[in-house]
């Protein structure tokens, strides 16, 4: 049970969050990069108000995102890593999807009130969002390649079908694991051109085929040992996923794998609470999709011919069903 104070606790926190993505917006950590500047200094590079950026900053400071000597600010680590464009392992992707979800969330109360207005999902695909977006899958992909690979490749992998796969890099990580298997991952011109610049230098890549294509639109090459079918379920709706699911049927051997990785919900739909919570994204950044129920899945898999189900949790709300081709 929630009670009143973790009830205004989870509320008071909405501040926290626009404190810290307003200082992604004016690039606060960039600003600084590895300097100790003053306030005036910090809003000057910035183009803010000096008086109102110091009182940002010495929030900032208290909340543990930068460091204060004196009049000076300046970046811990963390933030320099993550979040200073100069750094190599900033996080460009996250970044613009935490501002991008900020200006969404606003929209919550008319969606709510009015339901989904359709026009707003009309017009075709922004490449320059695609290549952010792609970049993002790959930095949140770190936290679930591990388990993903090591559930795949308990068995022979074969030739893999990265679906949608963007970045590639579930691909790769099962790859390593599997020193055998061959990928090819079918997407977007933007998203393969990402994923082609992460593993280039990578040992797997030789063993990587990246194949522009659209999931409804392009014929699929053929052949395939295992599909992966990641974090697309929850974009469409049933009968689209009928459509996929049918094509990846006819492209897959005889007792071929399918394996589709999304934030499952369980038949209650309250848990797991991150996959819960994700139904409610999928209001607010598609046009049909939501968070399926394992069971949901599994009759739709049942519906295009595939059975011997088997389950695994990954974690944060993500799991996995894995289907044999009948």
């Amino acid at each position: 049970m929630l009670s009143y104070g973790e009830f205004i606790n989870k509320i008071n926190q909405l501040e926290e969050a626009n404190i810290l993505l307003t200082a992604l917006k004016f690039k606060i950590f960039t600003v600084l990069e590895k300097k100790s500047l003053a306030a005036t200094q910090v809003a000057k590079k910035a183009g803010t108000s000096a008086k109102e950026t110091a009182v940002l900053l010495n929030v900032l400071v208290a909340m543990g995102a930068l460091k204060r000597s004196g009049e000076k600010f300046s970046n811990t680590s963390e933030t320099y890593k993550n979040f200073c464009e100069s750094s190599p392992h900033y996080k460009l992707g996250t970044v613009m999807l935490k501002l991008e979800n900020r200006d969404e969330f606003s929209q919550l109360n008319q969606i709510i009130q009015n339901g989904r207005n359709l026009e707003d999902y009309a017009g075709g695909d922004d490449p320059e969002f695609r290549r952010k977006f792609t970049y993002a899958m790959h930095e949140r992909s770190q936290l679930y390649s591990g388990p993903i690979a090591n559930f795949v490749a308990r068995k022979p992998v074969g030739r893999l079908l990265d679906l949608g796969g963007g970045p590639g890099s579930y691909s790769a990580a099962i790859l390593k694991v599997d020193k055998n298997a061959e990928a090819t991952i079918l997407d977007r011109a933007s998203a393969i051109n990402v994923g082609q610049e992460i593993h280039q230098k990578s040992k797997v890549f030789r063993r990587m085929q990246f194949q522009e294509g659209d999931l409804f639109d392009s014929q699929w090459p053929s052949g395939f040992d295992t599909v992966l079918f990641s974090n697309i379920l929850h974009i469409y709706n049933p009968q689209q996923n009928k459509i996929l699911l049918k094509k990846i049927h006819r492209v897959l051997e005889k007792t071929g794998r399918l394996v589709i990785v999304d934030l499952f919900m369980h038949k209650n739909k309250t848990t797991p609470y991150e996959a819960v919570c994700f139904s409610l994204t999928m209001l607010l950044f598609t046009e049909t999709g939501k968070s399926y129920t394992f069971e949901e899945c599994k009759v739709l898999l049942k519906a295009t011919g595939f059975s011997a189900f088997k389950t695994f949790r990954i974690g944060n709300g993500s799991s996995l069903i894995e289907a044999r081709k009948k």
